[in-house]
């Protein structure tokens, strides 16, 4: 190369010419120079490309780590300088995320007057936001059936706002609103429209001279506290009596029979003696009664006269069977079957009205010693016609007595159950009776016992009035709270949240509308006799005009 001596064929001494024809442009050197001339040029043409190298390095060094000293061994590497950055970045959205997350933020539009019922994280107070007279304001509510009245409609939501924000004055505070006492816990639509069952109980409180009660209200899981050996069936009955004096017999389908004193005075209390031998009956409340089918009145069954003489009935009955007053128990494919001898013919009783003609005085003179007469199917033909003795509504089977009057033992809790409510508003009931109540009643609250979680839309029918009368919302409060259907409010219009928006010249809203701003407007009302309803204690009225009343006013 350049540092090569040169060939010594081509030296022509320390100042020789070197070879001549070659060109600078053909990569030679002019004709005439000297090889010391030659070299000069050479290390200045380096000298150039060295500096030429180093000023480009020193550039890039200037811009990509700035010193007075940089060169590009020291410039960082393309990755080194990506990688810093990448950190850096992250580090800044971190910052700005967590400043985001610890940063109360409110949702979009969640001061749209009457779209939304607004819960304080820290505090969970709940609020509305309302506009009255053009002026936006946020409320402070006192429960949940409150804030719903206060909603444009059934479409809300429930939104969770920081309290800093709820606190900034921006929309700026206005006075609390609400109905004092209003549930702060409502059942959903699918749970207001199930059909429930109700159950009024009563027990001896203290030693007996008074009267405890509860009411139950039981949805689909708790229905089965009503059922069991506890539920009356086949012949037995309640033994009750009210302050009054007034005695019933109780069947297991809900029905009360009266048991006359004066019936019973008048034979010297051989009524009593058949029914129940000598047990006491249980004190009730007439209220519990009330609840009750009501049956015909009981007592010992009439005959015609001549008890005791030969009847005449053709067949096959001895002398002893065939007189007017006995009575015959035949045995048939579907159990045994009774029947009374009157003057030339037998008709059928019920098991009931049996035990009465054997135990009536009047029949004493038959000597039936508390037992029917057995005898065969084929030794008469019966008479079609019911007994004229006995009444319509009367028991079909042998009275059995299952309670007990004392405060301390036996199955001393009674209750009367309404199991269904048909469209003809006819009820089904049934009776139970056990040693307590069929749930445990809390101490110190309503006497009311609701499925937890559960309550009934309920309209409180009289009579056989088909669907007219008030509507009322029960809770698991124990509660029934009257439900605004016609614009009737227990308190004066107000104004606040109004905005202009009466429906009509009066101010009174349009009908159902309480109804539907609670989320009922697709909830058939179940129909529940008035007897009933007036046992559980009664809240306030939910309307719209009371939620909108400031508290003080």
């Amino acid at each position: 190369m350049w540092n090569e001596p040169y060939p010594p064929h081509k030296r022509m001494g320390s100042t020789g010419i070197v070879g001549a024809g070659l060109t600078a442009e053909g990569g030679g050197v002019a004709p005439g120079t000297r090889y010391g001339e030659k070299q000069a040029l050479m290390a200045s043409r380096r000298d150039e490309l060295n500096a030429y190298t180093f000023a480009k390095r020193r550039t890039l060094a200037a811009f990509l780590q700035p010193s007075p000293w940089g060169s590009e061994e020291g410039a960082p590497k393309p990755l080194r300088a990506v990688v810093p950055s990448l950190i850096a970045g992250a580090v800044i959205l971190g910052v700005f995320g967590a400043w985001g997350m610890f940063q109360p933020t409110a949702p979009k539009d969640w001061n749209q007057p009457g779209t939304r019922v607004i819960v304080s994280k820290q505090s969970t107070t709940r609020y509305v936001v309302l506009k009255t007279d053009g002026t936006t304001r946020l409320h402070p509510v006192l429960n949940l059936a409150s804030a719903r009245l206060l909603m444009n409609g059934a479409d809300y939501q429930v939104v969770q706002i920081s309290d800093k924000i709820l606190d900034s004055g921006k929309p700026p505070r206005g006075p609390i609103l609400g109905i004092p006492y209003a549930p702060d816990r409502l059942p959903t639509a699918d749970e207001a429209g199930k059909a429930k069952r109700w159950a009024v109980c009563e027990q001896p409180g203290g030693k007996g001279s008074t009267v405890q009660e509860a009411t139950f209200v039981l949805a689909d899981r708790d229905m089965e506290r009503t059922d069991g050996s506890e539920r009356l069936s086949g012949g037995e009955v309640l033994y009750v009596r009210t302050r009054a004096g007034d005695r019933y017999l109780v069947d297991a389908a809900g029905k009360a029979y009266p048991v006359p004193v004066a019936a019973t005075e008048a034979d010297d209390g051989k009524l009593t003696d058949a029914l129940v031998g000598s047990k006491q009956p249980q004190l009730v409340t007439k209220e519990w009664i009330d609840t009750l089918h009501k049956g015909d009145p009981i007592s010992f069954p009439e005959l015609p006269s001549g008890v005791g003489s030969p009847a005449g009935v053709q067949g096959q009955l001895s002398d002893d069977e065939n007189r007017v007053g006995m009575v015959l128990v035949t045995q048939t494919g579907s159990g045994e079957k009774y029947h009374v001898v009157l003057p030339g013919r037998v008709k059928p009783v019920s098991e009931f009205t049996a035990w009465l003609l054997i135990n009536s005085p009047r029949t004493a003179v038959l000597n039936m010693n508390s037992e029917a007469a057995r005898v065969g199917l084929q030794d008469f033909t019966a008479d079609t016609a019911s007994f004229a003795g006995q009444r319509d509504n009367w028991p079909t089977r042998r009275a059995s007595m299952v309670n007990s009057a004392s405060a301390d033992s036996g199955r001393n809790t009674v209750c009367s159950v309404l199991r269904d409510v048909d469209e003809d508003n006819d009820t089904t009931l049934q009776t139970w009776a056990g040693t307590e109540y069929p749930a445990e009643i809390a101490a110190g609250g309503t006497s009311t016992y609701v499925t937890p979680g559960t309550g009934l839309l309920y309209t409180q029918i009289q009579g056989t009035d088909s669907d007219s009368g008030s509507l009322f919302l029960v809770t698991d409060t124990g509660l029934r709270y009257a439900v605004q259907a016609n614009g009737d409010s227990d308190s004066e219009r107000s104004g606040v949240g109004a905005d202009g928006k009466q429906k009509t010249s009066d101010g009174t809203p349009e009908p159902s509308e309480a109804q539907v701003k609670l989320g009922y407007q697709n909830v058939r009302p179940a129909k529940v006799p008035l007897v009933w309803s007036e046992f559980l204690a009664k809240g306030p009225r939910l309307d719209t005009n009371s939620a909108r009343q400031p508290q003080g006013s």
